[in-house]
């Protein structure tokens, strides 16, 4: 067997910031490994599961949109977080068999204790949009025993599955959704919210609109987007005084997990941190 290899799963996943990142980790431990991007179709993931598994210098790999839901399907064992956000982001190839894993809730979870200095477990988040994101990130911080989650969503029947899945999994976790219509359940939610969480896809183009009105959002509140730049959304925010941050600190995470994960080692965070820097210029 050669060296062990690792990828990135995805469609699309040329664009990535993971490679220079998980490349600098394994160099600054002295470990000989690679890590490519390996674009997979849909319709094409659970042939090349199948075929990764069968390769022995394959060691294991991430998993991006859109197939963190699919992979959970594909492996022998989930780890607690995978299985109850229903999401794979890790997977661990020892003794044959494939273990899942999210590191997505860790990611978020430390990005925002480095973000803004708070106490994450003793603050009141809300997620703007309720994607696959957001149900792993959410579902891992409520049950971590943050106090209070609220759900935002354009589509109120995805909020309403979202909140009904949170708090089934952590029960001493207040939950409450609302439409993106509904002006007076917004003020009611983001009057309380010492975070807002933006995981909407708006905000990756220049000529998207705005995921939410900037001035629904309390001053004192502190903003995570988790979109790689500085969007419309968060310049906006900022100038009404919030704290704001971009996504590459739950990027730097979540990676980092992986990589101990992968390991057994103590991921080199501050050699990550520069090479998922410079990589995005």
């Amino acid at each position: 067997m050669g060296r062990p290899k690792y990828l990135l799963l995805g469609w699309p996943v040329k664009h990535s910031l993971s490679p220079p990142m998980q490349k600098a980790a394994f160099e600054a431990c002295g470990i000989e490994a690679d890590y490519e991007v390996k674009p997979v179709e849909p319709q094409s993931l659970q042939q090349e599961v199948a075929r990764l598994r069968d390769e022995p210098e394959i060691a294991g790999w991430n998993v991006t949109l859109p197939h963190k839901h699919a992979m959970v399907g594909l492996v022998d064992e989930l780890g607690p977080d995978a299985a109850a956000a229903e999401s794979v982001n890790t997977v661990v190839k020892q003794d044959g068999k494939l273990q899942g894993y999210s590191t997505d809730g860790y990611g978020l979870e430390k990005a925002l204790e480095e973000a803004f200095g708070l106490d994450v477990g003793a603050s009141r988040l809300v997620f703007l949009g309720t994607g696959g994101a957001a149900k792993a990130t959410s579902v891992f911080l409520a049950r971590q025993g943050v106090p209070a989650i609220g759900l935002i969503n354009r589509t109120a029947e995805k909020a309403r599955v979202l909140a009904e899945i949170v708090q089934r999994l952590a029960s001493g976790c207040e939950v409450q959704w609302c439409p993106l219509d509904d002006e007076e359940g917004l003020r009611r939610l983001l009057t309380k919210a010492d975070i807002l969480v933006q995981s909407t896809s708006l905000g990756l183009k220049d000529e998207d609109p705005l995921p939410l009105s900037p001035e629904l959002v309390e001053k004192d509140t502190a903003v995570y987007e988790m979109i790689y730049r500085a969007t419309p959304f968060l310049s906006a925010v900022q100038a009404r005084g919030c704290a704001v941050e971009k996504g590459f600190g739950m990027l730097l995470h979540q990676g980092a997990r992986s990589f101990s994960l992968w390991t057994g080692q103590p991921a080199p965070v501050e050699e990550m941190r520069r090479a998922l820097f410079q990589a995005a210029g």
